[in-house]
C-alpha cells in the first residue's frame, strides 16, 4: 500500500484543511471564481495575469484541494501570505540569485517559515560559502523574499557628494601674515570639519582677539547640537559604528567656485543645506580712517579741553599727559582736524600717515609700515640670519552693534610702535619698541584717539641771515647754532564709518533716502535704467532671500499665484497652501514652494515661468530637489496695473433699434 505524504503550505490556516468546498460554475470568468473563493473565506485577492473560464461543477474535501484541482487544470499558481491569496500564471515564475551575508542563508530560511512565506512547493536552494540564495516561484512570492533578505547597505556605503555654493563666506582659510606671527580666520570648510567632526582635533592657528576665539568656543559648544541634527535622534555616546561611520565624512573647500564639498549620507543634506545658510550670511562693509600724527607735548595740555567729548555731565575724555597709554574720543573731527592743520603749519605738529581700509566686519584690518633688519650670528661652521623687524603697525577688527541707531561700534584694537637704532659697533642694531592692546565702544563718524607713545629726538638746528650768512669768513657772525630737544607725543585717531554690506555695497545712503534716489535715477531717463532696475529686483530677492523686508517694498496679503506664473514638469508639484506676496513701485514679487514629489532629483527650470508680465526668477536655496525636497521660488513681475489690456474699441450701431 503506498500512502502519499500531504504537502505542507505555509501561510494556509488550519481550517482551510478541515472543511470542504464546493463551486458551481456555468462559463464563469476564472478572476470570478477566485474572488468568490477568496470572499468565503474572507482574505484579499491579487489575481493580476489570470484569464480563463470556468464551466464545472467541483467539489473538493477542502479549501487547498480545490485550489490545487483548479490550479491543475488552468495553469496558475497561488501562495497565502499575510491575509491576501496571490494567483499568478505558471508562465510567470522566475528564478533569482540573492545575495545575502555568509552566516545567513540558515538564519533567513527559518525567519521566512516563522512569518508563514516560505512555501515548500517553490524552489530554494543555498550556497553558505558564497553567501548566495537561489529562489524560484511566481514573481510576487520572490519579490516578497527578496524584500526580507535584502542586504543592509553599509553606511559609507550610501555616501555621496553633496556641493553646496557660498554667496558671502569665504569656503577656504584666511591667513594674515603679520610680524612674524601668522594669524589664520577659519572659513566655512574649517567651520563644518571642526563642528561635524566627532573625534578632538588640535585646533587651528587663530587670531587672539576675542571674536575669532568666539568661533573655537561656538564649535565646541555647538559639536554636539549639530551631530544630534544630522543623525535626526537625542544626543548619545557614540559607538563604534558610529564612530567608524563619522570617520569617512570628509568636508574639502572647493576654493575655484567658492564652494563646500561634504562627502556623507544624502539624508543629511537638508540639515548640511540649514547650516550652511546659517554660516553664509551677508556681513557688514566698515571703513576705518586712521590718522597717525607726532605733535609737540607742550602743545597737547592746549588743545586736549578742546578734543574731550562731553555729554551732559559725562566726560568721556582722559588726559594723554598722565604718562602710559590713554585714549579719548572726538565728536567734530573736521574741527579737530583743522587745529592739527594748524599746528601743523607752526611745524609742532606732522603727519605721519593717513591711510583708509575697507574691512568686513569680525575680520581683521591690518595696516603695517615696517622695516626688516637682518642680524648674522656665526657659530663653528654655521652661520644663521635672524630678521629683525620694527615700525609702526595697526591692527583693527571692527563689529557692528546691532539695533543701535545712530550706528555704534566695538574696535579691537592693536597697536605696535617702534624703530630700529644703530649701536656703536654698527652690527647689532637696538630696537625700541612699544604696544598698546585695547577695546572700545565708539559711535559712527566718532574718532577714537589712542596715545602714549613718546617720540624724543635732540639734534642741532642753525639759525642764520639769508645771504650774509653764507658769505666766506664773516658768515660766521650773523649764523648761530642751539641744540633743540624735539618731545613729541605720537597719537594714532581711529574713525570707523558703515559704509553697506555685502548684499549693497552703497547702502551707506540713509534707508529713507534711497527709494527718493531711486526714483529720481529712473526720471533722469539713463541708459543704464533697464540694468538699475534688474539690479534692484535682485537686490530685492537676496534681501528677502535671507528674512529682510527691504523699505521700498510693502508685504501684501493676496497677489498673483505661483501655479498661474510658472509651470512644473511631471514630478514636481507647487505647493498651493503656502505663498506670500510683495509689492514695490514698479514690480511686484510672487513667492511659491516648488516639491519634487518623484523618486529622483529633478530640476526645477526657470524658464517654465516666462511670460508677459514676468520680469525676473530665481529660486533658493537650491536648484536641483532632491526626493522629498522642497525650494522657495522668487517671481518678479510688472505691476498689474502696467500689464492690464486696454480695452478694445467699440462702435455704437447707427441701425434704429
Amino acid at each position: 500500500m503506498c500512502v502519499q505524504a500531504e504537502v505542507v503550505t505555509a501561510g494556509v490556516p488550519e481550517e482551510w484543511r478541515q472543511s470542504a468546498y464546493a463551486y458551481e460554475a456555468s462559463q464563469t470568468p476564472l478572476t470570478k471564481v477566485l474572488s468568490d473563493f477568496a470572499s468565503s473565506y474572507g482574505v484579499g485577492l491579487d489575481s493580476r495575469g489570470i484569464t480563463g473560464v470556468v464551466d464545472a461543477k467541483i467539489r473538493a474535501g477542502n479549501a487547498q484541494e480545490f485550489l490545487d484541482r483548479l490550479a491543475l487544470e488552468h495553469q496558475f499558481q497561488w501562495f497565502l501570505y499575510n491575509g491576501k491569496l496571490y494567483v499568478s500564471p505558471q508562465s510567470g515564475q522566475v528564478s533569482q540569485r540573492l545575495e545575502v551575508s555568509a552566516d545567513a542563508a540558515p538564519d533567513l530560511k527559518q525567519a521566512l517559515t516563522d512569518i508563514g512565506l516560505l512555501d515548500k512547493r517553490f524552489g530554494w536552494g543555498e550556497l553558505p560559502d558564497e553567501g548566495v540564495v537561489l529562489v524560484s516561484g511566481p514573481a510576487r512570492y520572490v519579490e516578497l523574499i527578496r524584500g526580507f533578505s535584502k542586504e543592509k547597505v553599509k553606511a559609507q556605503d550610501k555616501h555621496q557628494v553633496m556641493m553646496f555654493s557660498l554667496r558671502y563666506a569665504a569656503v577656504a582659510d584666511r591667513e594674515i601674515q603679520y610680524r612674524e606671527q601668522s594669524i589664520t580666520i577659519p572659513g566655512v570648510a574649517t567651520l563644518l570639519d571642526g563642528l561635524l567632526e566627532s573625534q578632538h582635533r588640535p585646533p587651528l592657528p587663530q587670531d587672539p582677539a576675542a571674536n575669532i576665539r568666539a568661533m573655537q568656543d561656538m564649535a565646541d559648544m555647538g559639536q554636539s547640537k549639530i551631530m544630534n541634527l544630522a543623525s535626526n535622534r537625542k544626543a548619545t555616546p557614540a559607538r563604534s559604528g558610529e564612530s567608524k561611520s563619522n570617520s569617512n565624512r570628509r568636508v574639502v573647500a572647493d576654493v575655484r567656485n567658492n564652494a563646500v564639498l561634504i562627502y556623507d549620507d544624502p539624508e543629511k543634506r537638508e540639515t548640511y543645506q540649514q547650516l550652511v545658510q546659517q554660516l553664509d550670511q551677508p556681513s557688514n562693509l566698515v571703513e576705518i580712517d586712521a590718522v597717525i600724527l607726532d605733535i609737540d607735548r607742550s602743545q597737547l595740555s592746549s588743545l586736549e579741553s578742546r578734543w574731550s567729548a562731553r555729554a551732559g555731565s559725562v566726560n568721556f575724555g582722559s588726559s594723554l599727559l598722565t604718562g602710559g597709554s590713554s585714549t579719548l574720543f572726538i565728536n567734530d573731527f573736521d574741527r579737530f582736524f583743522a587745529d592739527i592743520q594748524a599746528l601743523e603749519g607752526q611745524g609742532v605738529a606732522s603727519v605721519i600717515a593717513r591711510p583708509s581700509v575697507l574691512t568686513l566686519e569680525n575680520q581683521p584690518a591690518v595696516i603695517d609700515f615696517s622695516r626688516t633688519a637682518y642680524i648674522t650670528t656665526t657659530g663653528e661652521r654655521v652661520a644663521n640670519v635672524q630678521p629683525v623687524t620694527a615700525g609702526t603697525s595697526l591692527r583693527v577688527i571692527p563689529r557692528t552693534i546691532a539695533g543701535e541707531q545712530p550706528n555704534r561700534f566695538q574696535l579691537i584694537v592693536d597697536i605696535e610702535d617702534g624703530q630700529l637704532e644703530r649701536t656703536r659697533d654698527n652690527d647689532t642694531p637696538d630696537v625700541k619698541r612699544g604696544t598698546v592692546s585695547t577695546q572700545a565702544v565708539i559711535g559712527e563718524n566718532r574718532s577714537l584717539v589712542i596715545g602714549g607713545f613718546h617720540v624724543d629726538e635732540s639734534g642741532e638746528r642753525q639759525d642764520k641771515v639769508p645771504i650774509l650768512g653764507s658769505l666766506p669768513v664773516i658768515g660766521a657772525l650773523f649764523t648761530s647754532k642751539r641744540h633743540e630737544v624735539s618731545r613729541r607725543e605720537r597719537l594714532f585717531i581711529l574713525t570707523p564709518r558703515l559704509v553697506g554690506d555685502q548684499l549693497d555695497p552703497s547702502r551707506y545712503i540713509a534707508r529713507e533716502n534711497r527709494p527718493q534716489l531711486d526714483r529720481a535715477l529712473a526720471l533722469s531717463g539713463s541708459p543704464s535704467t533697464r540694468q538699475q532696475k534688474r539690479d534692484r529686483v535682485s537686490k530685492t530677492f537676496s534681501e528677502l532671500a535671507n528674512g529682510r523686508l527691504p523699505p521700498d517694498i510693502k508685504e501684501s496679503s493676496s497677489g498673483v499665484a505661483l501655479k498661474d506664473l510658472c509651470r512644473v514638469d511631471h514630478g514636481l508639484s507647487i505647493d498651493a497652501s503656502r505663498g506670500q506676496w510683495f509689492r514695490g513701485d514698479t514690480f511686484d514679487i510672487t513667492v511659491g514652494v516648488v516639491r519634487n514629489d518623484s523618486a529622483r532629483a529633478k530640476a526645477f527650470s526657470l524658464a517654465s515661468c516666462a511670460g508677459a508680465r514676468t520680469l525676473a526668477v530665481t529660486m533658493l536655496p537650491v536648484t536641483e530637489l532632491q526626493p522629498g525636497q522642497s525650494t522657495e521660488v522668487f517671481v518678479a513681475t510688472r505691476p498689474a496695473a502696467a500689464t492690464a489690456v486696454p480695452a478694445a474699441p467699440v462702435r455704437v450701431s447707427i441701425l434704429p433699434p
